[in-house]
């Protein structure tokens, strides 16, 4: 019966643990950016993934303030920003806080 009492308190902190952590945590791991798209996950807390269709190009006029940029297509992208621009291949993530004015298909980006 000890035993029985120890694993059962054991697991209500465990439980507990886990219901407290953040809910940034939870909205983080939702956001999974699905193949065919290019994902913008801004940076205001709470804010919903922008997703642009494999081929797409999009812009953000005043430009657009984020954490990742993801790309789960098969092309690369061409990212405009500041303060920099950058080629994003096929199936990668760029992890970093900056302002992107515009995406496009393509491998060269223009200054």
């Amino acid at each position: 019966m000890r035993i029985k009492r120890h694993l059962l308190a054991t697991t209500v902190i465990a439980l507990t643990a886990i219901a407290a952590q953040p809910a940034v945590a939870a909205s983080q791991a939702a956001a999974v950016c699905p193949t065919s798209y290019l994902c913008l996950q801004p940076s205001a807390p709470a804010a919903r993934l922008l997703l642009v269709k494999e081929g797409d190009a999009r812009s953000f006029p005043g430009g657009l303030q984020v954490s990742k940029v993801s790309n789960q297509t098969g092309v690369a992208y061409c990212v405009a920003g500041t303060p920099y621009n950058y080629v994003l291949s096929a199936r990668q993530t760029a992890t970093r806080t900056h302002t992107v004015l515009s995406v496009r298909p393509g491998s060269v980006c223009l200054a």
